[in-house]
This record gives structure tokens, C-alpha cells and sequence, in this order.
């Protein structure tokens, strides 16, 4: 829940900076998706493609120096999920079946599908990596998690919780839903029916995996002490169950660890592509 809260903020913040700073790159394209169109960057040559997925509300842009740095030795693909960024409202549930296929398509509309890829989601779009492994295999060849989401944080924080604590973190909450666009609030409604599709399925997969973890809250009051060291405790139960695993943690970044140390990411990057090649 206060993941929630203050990952929501950040991002209410975040695209008001934006609005301001009209920001803009090129190289961008649309592609058709189940009738809608989906905003799309395709950079650089060669394979493994390494597929960007965004977290809940984000733009392709969170991982613009990433791709922009990564692009130089192979292909990237990043995009905004339908109902954020510049890609039109979806007309289906944000589901991580939907949403799955939707990427799904997009890679084969991008002459990709016989390609050997490279997921890296960041926050919730690591559910969305994790869900498109479990439907799509056998072109799977890495998956790099950035301060990804976990289908047990939630429980586990209201087991810890008083009533009123619950009771005010749900009307910040709600209050906060208010505020963001629609696409992010369909994906918003979604998170609850993430957690209970992947508590049934583990990793079973012996591709090369990347966990990276932050140091979102550490600086925080009472309750996000108790958040992140939550938040840990899950990250360290997910290596135990996927041993090949590499769990990378920074003191330094917040829970966008690629913009605040992009070196750090693409050097995990790098690494998972010289394995797979």
C-alpha cells in the first residue's frame, strides 16, 4: 500500500515536469494493437532484442538513456502500454493476460517473434515480464527485474498494519486514484488480480534472471523502514526459489534505478546478452 501511495505521487509529479518541459524525442512509431495505436521506439541492430516494459503509468521514456546506451550493440524495443504515454485508451481490462498479448503482438508486428528477446521490466511491468515468460518461453532467453513488484507484498503489508493505519493509507489512496489518467487507473484496478494469477506459478526456467532492488523508503519515517525491509524479505524468498538468480541492491537509487543509475542497469544489461549470444 505505501508503495502504492508514494509510487503514485512520484509519478503525478513526474508527468507534470513533462507537461512542462514538452518533452519529445524521435525515432517514435505507432503500431496497430487490437485497433488501437500503440506508441513504439525501436533502436539499434542485432540480436538478442531487448525488450523495455515500463512500469504501472509510465512512458517509454523511463528508460530512454538505458535503450539510448544499449542500442549501440543490439536491438531495443520500448513502448507505452495502451491507455499510457501517447498510445491510445485501451477498450480491454489492464489484465497481465491482456496486457501480455498486446506485447505478444507488438513483437510480432516488429519482425521479432522467431527472435531471441531480453525482458527487462521495471516495477509492475517486471509482473508483466514475468507473465509473458510463462506464456511465451522458448524465445525468452534473459529477464532482468527492476525494483519489480511482488504478488505477496500487499498481504504481507496488512498483516503488519493496524486498522487505522490501513484505513488511512486506503483513503490517501483513493484520493490519489482521483488525480491520474485513466490508463493508469484501469492498470491501478488490475494489481490485485496480478497478485492472486502469480502466487500460482513459479519461475521454472534456467534462463540467466537479474533482480535489482533499491533503496526506495530507507530514508523514510516508521512505516517506510517497515516497507522496505517487507520489501526485501520478498526479494530474497524470489532468489531462493530462481537460484541462477543475480540480485544486484543499490543504496544509491530510488525505485527508478534506471534513471537515477542507468550505468548500473545497463551494465546488467550487457552482462545477460554476452551470456545469451
Amino acid at each position: 500500500m505505501a508503495m502504492k501511495i508514494l509510487y503514485i505521487g512520484f509519478l503525478l509529479l513526474l508527468a507534470s515536469l513533462y507537461s512542462c518541459n514538452g518533452i519529445s524525442q524521435p525515432n517514435y512509431h505507432f503500431v496497430d494493437i487490437k485497433g488501437k495505436k500503440q506508441h513504439v521506439l525501436t533502436l539499434g541492430k542485432g540480436e538478442p532484442v531487448v525488450v523495455f516494459i515500463s512500469g504501472g503509468g509510465s512512458d517509454l521514456e523511463d528508460f530512454e538513456p538505458v535503450q539510448k546506451e544499449i542500442s549501440k550493440i543490439t536491438k531495443t524495443i520500448s513502448y507505452d502500454k495502451l491507455g499510457i504515454g501517447k498510445s491510445e485508451l485501451a477498450d480491454s481490462p489492464r489484465t497481465l493476460e491482456n496486457v501480455s498479448m498486446e506485447l505478444r503482438e507488438l513483437i510480432k508486428k516488429e519482425g521479432i517473434l522467431k527472435s531471441p528477446i531480453i525482458l527487462v521490466g521495471h516495477s509492475m511491468g517486471g509482473f508483466v515480464a514475468r507473465y509473458y515468460l510463462r506464456l511465451y518461453p522458448d524465445n525468452v532467453k534473459g529477464l532482468i527485474l527492476i525494483d519489480p513488484g511482488s504478488e505477496y507484498l500487499e498481504d504481507e503489508w496488512r498483516k503488519i498494519r493496524t486498522e487505522k493505519q490501513l484505513k488511512s493509507e486506503d483513503s490517501l489512496l483513493t484520493a490519489q486514484i482521483k488525480l491520474i489518467p485513466e490508463g493508469f487507473k484501469m492498470e491501478v484496478f488490475a494489481y490485485p488480480q496480478h497478485d492472486s494469477i502469480l502466487r500460482t506459478f513459479d519461475i521454472d526456467t534456467d534462463i540467466p534472471v537479474v533482480l535489482m532492488e533499491s533503496n526506495m523508503f530507507e530514508k523514510g519515517d516508521e512505516s517506510d523502514s517497515l516497507h522496505i525491509e517487507l520489501q526485501k524479505r520478498l526479494y530474497r524468498e524470489f532468489v531462493a526459489t530462481v537460484p541462477q538468480t543475480r540480485l544486484i541492491s543499490t543504496k544509491k537509487s530510488g525505485h527508478f534505478i534506471q534513471l537515477d543509475e542507468p550505468d548500473l542497469v545497463i551494465e546488467a544489461i550487457e552482462d545477460i546478452i554476452q551470456k545469451v549470444q
